[in-house]
């Protein structure tokens, strides 16, 4: 069961909005062509009934699809801890944080694509994921995770004991990209990295600026190796599906989609 755009509550308000509008053009026609005076009445009470209903039938729906997503998270939660124990404690998941089924994406790519060389745009609890599970397969596979604010990336550090992870304070800073500007992690801390095969893309936050993830892939592709693999979160926006689009167009790349809470897209050469 997948997101649909009718079970938005912006979906709802343009229909309240269009009904009000349609009631007023019928009051305007009973004014000027003198039509029956019952008709607004009758068609406001008709239009509130179907809108009212309509939004009863969100509800439901919206409610079968947290039932699904609720199901999933501890599904994935228990799949996570089947691969590792956690040797610190875990912070808040969902929300604004990664959520349980994000995370299993993660350590399945891992897994299957045995990634050298991982970078995240945006640190948190995947950080903390990915380097239990470094820790716990004893790889040596670098992992290095980005954050724009010093005290988020200051804890998320706290909590990432594998030896060949990092955490990295990179403040936002201004970029031109074809004549646009842009703010983005300062891709100088990763001067030292190249050949980046697991490129996961989380952050920064969406006030930051429309499109605030796309300047990833235009600063960071002459270090994405050949066999890169990018995973971006929160793909039900409307931005970073633009943000796809964008990126399919420019770096030819192929995409797969992954039904998870927030949405997942895979994306690779």
């Amino acid at each position: 069961m997948r997101h649909k755009p009718y079970t938005t509550f912006a979906f709802f308000k343009a229909a309240v909005a269009g009904s009000g509008l349609l009631v007023v053009l019928l009051a305007f026609l009973e004014w000027g062509l003198g039509l029956p005076v019952f008709l607004p009445g009758i068609a406001l009470l008709l239009l509130a009934f179907s809108v009212l209903g309509f939004r009863i039938l969100q509800l439901i729906y919206k409610f079968q699809l947290s039932r699904i997503h609720d199901t999933n998270q501890v599904e994935a939660l228990l799949w996570l801890y089947s691969r590792f124990t956690p040797s610190v404690n875990l912070p808040a998941m969902r929300e604004v944080a990664g959520s349980p089924d994000f995370l299993k994406v993660l350590v399945e790519y891992y897994y299957s694509h045995q990634p050298q060389v991982i970078v995240e745009a945006g640190s948190g609890v995947s950080s903390i994921i990915l380097s239990e599970v470094l820790k716990k397969e004893g790889s040596t596979t670098r992992h290095y995770a980005l954050d724009h604010l010093e005290k988020y990336a200051g804890l998320t550090s706290e909590k990432v004991l594998n030896p060949h992870s990092e955490v990295l304070f990179a403040p936002l800073k201004a970029y031109h990209i074809d004549g646009n500007s842009w703010k983005w992690y300062d891709i100088n801390v990763l001067e030292k990295v190249d050949k980046i095969d697991m490129l996961v893309i989380d952050g920064p936050t969406e006030d930051i600026q429309p499109l605030a993830r796309y300047p990833a892939l235009p600063l960071l592709k002459e270090k994405l190796s050949d066999r890169v693999v990018i995973i971006l979160d929160d793909t039900n926006r409307r931005d970073e599906q633009r943000i796809i689009q964008l990126w399919q167009k420019e770096f030819g790349l192929h995409a797969k989609s992954m039904f998870t809470e927030k949405g997942t897209v895979v994306m690779w050469r």
